[in-house]
């Protein structure tokens, strides 16, 4: 077990540049609320960094706790549900989140789209612990607007410094976000849903998803950059929807649904049709 663990964050780490950076959302030149929290926290001397872990099992909340307490610069909070952790998210705006994936009503992914979902909580950096950690897992994470994940069991030694590294790499991209370019993201998203919609009757008749699921993937980017959260998570879904029927062609319909789902979200913003 301890060698496989080891296999998997050397996995990370070889991941961890590109998979760590996390969306930020520019506001006219401003910090997003949590990112100007932290500077606030920050002004007139050094703080403790937070770190909000969500988990179901009340002993894991405990053991993580316990460990990270040993860095005199992390104070952490633990919440025993998603629901729960959204509030404290939004209340108390840490600097990182730690959450487990697989939990009862609302899992771990359902958490994280509500986060992105709130202009307060949209920007912080979200830490997956769990023990799925095939590169599959990695990319799926990855195009939800995951930092990274943590492997379960955990290696108690290295959680600090593992924590440490996800703190230091977010800072990183807030120092070096430069603004985003100046393009007219309504036009861009007329243009994706119009090719979309040109994609859609082909691959209902059995054509290749290739098209689609490029054009997905690109909205997922672009979209949550600018702070699109709906439509960068509804184009993650039809992401995952084409995946899922390249080994089932009789799940093609939920492509379908779902991709009507995100033309719907772009005809709204793009000034097709009114909120």
């Amino acid at each position: 077990m301890h060698e496989n663990h080891v296999h998997l964050n050397g996995i990370l780490a070889s991941e961890l540049s590109s998979f760590s950076r996390f969306r930020c959302v520019l506001w006219s030149g401003r910090l997003p609320p949590r990112q100007k929290a932290t500077c606030d926290r920050r002004k007139g001397g050094r703080v403790k960094s937070r770190i909000l872990h969500i988990d179901d099992d009340p002993a894991m909340l405990k053991v993580v706790a316990a460990v990270l307490s040993r860095d005199p610069d992390l104070e952490t909070r633990g919440c025993l549900s998603a629901e729960e952790g959204v509030r404290a998210a939004a209340e108390w705006l840490p600097d990182l989140i730690l959450s487990d994936v697989s939990m009862p009503d609302v899992d771990g992914v359902q958490f994280l789209e509500e986060l992105r979902n709130q202009p307060i909580t949209m920007s912080i950096p979200v830490v997956f612990t769990t023990a799925c950690g095939r590169f599959d897992d990695i990319s799926d994470f990855r195009s939800l607007g995951a930092s990274g994940i943590i492997a379960k069991p955990f290696n108690l030694r290295e959680l600090i410094s593992s924590v440490r590294s996800y703190l230091e790499l977010a800072a990183a991209a807030v120092d070096d976000e430069a603004p985003a370019p100046e393009i007219e993201i309504r036009d861009r998203f007329r243009e994706d849903a119009a090719l979309l919609r040109e994609l859609r009757e082909p691959f209902e008749s059995g054509a290749a998803p290739d098209g689609l699921r490029h054009v997905a993937h690109k909205l997922v980017g672009v979209a949550g950059i600018y702070g699109f959260a709906a439509i960068s998570a509804a184009a993650a879904e039809v992401e995952r929807a084409l995946k899922h029927a390249l080994h089932d062609p009789a799940s093609r319909a939920d492509v379908v649904s779902r991709l009507d789902e995100l033309l719907d979200l772009l005809d709204q913003n793009s000034g097709l049709r009114p909120d």
